[in-house]
Parts: structure tokens; sequence; C-alpha cells
């Protein structure tokens, strides 16, 4: 099994371990599942991890942060995916759900594209992104929609809460399938090879570090090197031909 685990970024409200404590927990618990596992009983199995984790800091399930991962199950030629990471199989992007992030992300864009008709710098936006200082509470109310079964706007999470049937993708890999990237929402867009991948972020942050064109819901800071953290990986020769 070989994929991704991406963990929430903190929010002002969440206590316990952070996202990126999460995902290193659930990289290593993925990595030691059998390989007969279903999806379901994996996420199940996964949910249990974070919950244990948030209790260990006297924190409810559901009340702390989160993490997503998406994964190539190589036995059973499928991968599984809970949340936004991005996939290609064989140069086809296979985009993930809609949530109600890009809500979210869309409110923070008018707010920056409002400051910036007003004649401020990006620079000056890129340190206090009052875009993102605005939809606080929009980003509280999409975190309570977290695993919420019927909203149109729930998705997703490992957060120690069980994770709707809905919520979890299992895509058959189809026969003579040549090749699987899988990467964290860090890279907007998936890419055949991890150069392409930087290429693309690179030219993308020198065009729009504010990340409001499309939108999301953080932009690039001060002395960082990407709006948010990523990981990459491709795999080929995955099916039988």
């Amino acid at each position: 099994m070989v994929g991704v685990a991406d963990g929430a970024t903190r929010k002002s409200w969440d206590t316990g371990p952070d996202g990126a404590a999460l995902a290193e927990a659930i990289a290593g618990h993925l990595a030691g599942i059998a390989r007969t596992c279903p999806a379901r009983e994996v996420v199940d199995s996964a949910t249990e991890v974070v919950e244990k984790l948030l209790a260990a800091d006297g924190v409810a399930a559901g009340s702390g942060s989160a993490v997503s991962f998406c994964v190539l199950h190589t036995g059973r030629q499928e991968v599984w995916r809970v949340g936004e990471a991005r996939l290609m199989l064989d140069g086809e992007p296979v985009r993930p759900r809609r949530s109600g992030e890009r809500i979210v992300a869309e409110a923070r864009a008018l707010v920056l594209r409002h400051r910036l008709a007003a004649g401020a710098a990006v620079a000056d936006l890129c340190a206090e992104d009052p875009g993102r200082a605005a939809v606080q509470e929009l980003l509280k109310a999409l975190t309570g929609l977290r695993n919420h079964q019927d909203d149109p706007a729930g998705f997703g999470a490992l957060d120690g809460r069980p994770v709707p049937d809905r919520f979890v993708e299992v895509i058959p890999l189809p026969r003579g399938t040549r090749e699987v990237v899988i990467t964290t929402d860090g890279y907007p867009e998936p890419a055949p090879t991890l150069a392409e991948a930087e290429r693309l972020l690179a030219e993308r942050l020198a065009r729009d570090p504010l990340m409001i064109d499309p939108p999301e819901t953080k932009g690039l800071r001060p002395a960082a090197n990407s709006f948010d953290d990523r990981a990459y990986v491709r795999l080929g020769r995955v099916t039988p031909a």
C-alpha cells in the first residue's frame, strides 16, 4: 500500500495533536495494513487510531484536528481516498468529490480582491491575510460539517468519528493502467512527474501568491516556499496488461 496522508492545518479552536502528528500516525498505520483488508475496514481502524490519539490528550472525537489520505492498494488493484488528495490515472485527473471548502475559498478570494481593488499591495496581503481572517467563522462551520452524512457541503476526514460510506472513495484501477500519481492538495493540480508538478506550482505561486485564481483557503506566507505542505507519489506498471 503506497500513498499520502495529509493532516489538516491547525485552526485556533483545534485542541490535541496537530494534523502533522495525526498524518504521521496514520501513515504508519496504513503501512502495516494486511493485504486482504477492504477499504471500509481500513478507514474504521484508522479512525480508531485518531480517536485514541485525541483521547490521550483529553480531546473528544471530532473536536480536534483531522487527517485525510489517498493510497494505492496494489493487491486489490484499487485506490482509496478520503478527503482532498489529487489523483491521476495514466495522466487523467480523478477529481475528489466536492465539498464546502470551495465556498470558503471563494469568500476569502472576494475579500482579497476587494483589498486589491482598493490599492493594497500583494506583499502586504500575503503577510497579513485579511481574507483568511474574514473566513474564520466559515472555516469553523465547515469543520462542523466534517463527516456529516446528509449535508451537501459535508466532507470526509479521519477525526475520530465514523466516516460515512459516501466519503470513502474506492476507485478500481482499469485493467492495463500503467501509472498512478497521488499527491496532497498542496499541489493545486496533479502532474505526470514531480518536476512538472513543482514547475506548475512555482508558476502559479509567481503569478498568484495570494492563491485566489482559482481560489484556495490560504495563500503564500512570507518566508514560505509554498502555500501548503505537499507530498507526491508516482507508481508505474500497477496492473496487468
